[in-house]
């Protein structure tokens, strides 16, 4: 039996905070919900949202786009890894606040790149170097 101290890193890519703000939205055809990214690694993102309360459920996701600044990534496929609701503090009847893990699904190898040049400008760790970079073509 695993002590409560004894925990094992599942995780294939190391995660990262964010230094910025980074805004996530959340679609399934339509835009889901629009988020706050505390995370972000090569495999996914944390992200914190308020949903209303009359929302039935938890609709599912299919992709997500992060914009950070002048710097964005559209249609990033994806899907909820967890997601659960947070209590706030103080209660409110007006809002319900949500926080999920995404994982991201196939990407191309143009995503890849591009995801990694995106956590490098937003993350307060950035990247392991041992992988591709991007140079400006001049």
């Amino acid at each position: 039996m695993k002590k409560q101290g004894d925990y094992t890193e599942r995780r294939k890519h190391k995660r990262a905070s964010v230094e910025s703000v980074v805004v996530g939205i959340l679609n399934s055809g339509d835009p889901v919900a629009i988020g706050s990214i505390n995370d972000i690694s090569l495999g996914g993102v944390k992200c914190t949202y308020n949903e209303l309360r009359m929302a039935p459920d938890v609709s599912p996701i299919n992709s997500i786009d992060l914009i950070a600044g002048t710097h964005y990534l559209v249609d990033i496929p994806c899907e909820y890894a967890w997601n659960d609701r947070m209590e706030p503090d103080p209660p409110s009847e007006l809002t319900n606040v949500r926080r999920c893990g995404i994982q991201f699904g196939k990407l191309s190898e143009k995503q890849l790149l591009l995801l990694k040049s995106f956590i490098k400008g937003c993350a307060a760790l950035g990247l392991d170097r041992s992988g591709p970079t991007l140079h400006a073509v001049t």
